[in-house]
């Protein structure tokens, strides 16, 4: 199967030569992270969630990097809109969208508001949760890249996509 790419324009053109009676499916290109960012994130989460399992808080690594992701992730804008959920209160919604927080309640009716899922955030998204986890691993003694290792990371996630 024969794979396009181009700007609108660009594509336009060539699919007035293709075969008029196939079904075609025309995908957005995204930027993907670089794997040193994302091994170096989840190492973070890993050894946080364990750093509190040793001080008595049953807490998975899932669990600390939905945590992680509700501290200092970026809300879902969806089509110009935030993505949110206004519900009855004994309906809890992070049940059906684990990254959902519960930012409002008048005793009747609960509100949530979601955040982006950590493999849907660009590059500046992505940076500010890593600062946001670093921090928490500071605070515990657990060991982060210096400034100069990140930066030159989060080039090399430009760099790759």
């Amino acid at each position: 199967m024969k794979s396009y790419s181009g700007t609108p324009k660009e594509l336009a053109t060539i699919l007035f030569s293709l075969q008029q009676d196939k079904v075609y499916e025309i995908k957005e290109v995204k930027k993907t992270r670089s794997l040193s960012a994302n091994a170096y994130f989840h190492k973070l989460i890993n050894e946080l969630a364990r750093y509190n399992r040793s001080v008595g808080f049953a807490i998975s690594d899932e669990e600390m990097k939905i945590d992680i992701n509700l501290k200092y992730g970026t809300i879902d804008v969806r089509d110009g809109a935030l993505y949110e959920a206004i519900l009855p209160k004994d309906f809890n919604f992070q049940e059906k969208y684990e990254y959902a927080k519960k930012v409002k309640s008048n005793g009747v009716y609960n509100w949530w508001v979601c955040y982006k899922r950590t493999h849907e955030l660009n590059t500046q998204e992505f940076t500010q949760l890593l600062r946001g986890l670093e921090v928490e691993c500071k605070e515990v003694g657990i060991k982060t890249l210096d400034d100069i290792e990140f930066e030159k990371m989060m080039e090399a996630y430009e760099n790759d996509k």
